[in-house]
């Protein structure tokens, strides 16, 4: 017989409800990098509207690409969910989300760790 032992020291719980259409930090490394195993990204109003998730420097954008697409200003079903695996996010960068309705209309959930590398 096995034991499966995890370990939950440096975990903590990504919570985020989007509220307008302006980019919203998700995640912040200001002082130190972290690792994202699962961040889900879920529509709840039903509607459809566009969504971007990226990485973010201070000054640079990059987009953060899942399910075989870039996503930039990319259009949502209504209720639909997209789920980023395995991210590094750099110490000093985030990693934000914006929606095109002005209701924001969208939840993030996921997990962080502190321990990187």
């Amino acid at each position: 017989m096995s034991a499966i032992v995890q370990n939950t020291a440096g975990l903590s719980e990504i919570t985020k409800v989007l509220t307008g259409n302006t980019a919203t930090t998700v995640v912040d490394a200001a002082s130190q990098a972290y690792y994202v195993p699962r961040l889900t990204i879920n529509e709840t109003a039903g509607a459809t509207p566009n969504l971007t998730v990226e990485l973010y420097d201070g000054s640079t954008s990059y987009t953060l690409g899942a399910e075989g697409s870039a996503w930039t200003a990319k259009a949502v079903t209504a209720k639909q969910s997209v789920t980023f695996t395995d991210l590094v996010v750099p110490k000093g960068w985030k990693i934000r989300v914006t929606s095109s309705s002005v209701t924001g209309g969208f939840t993030c959930e996921g997990i962080k760790s502190s321990r990187v590398g």
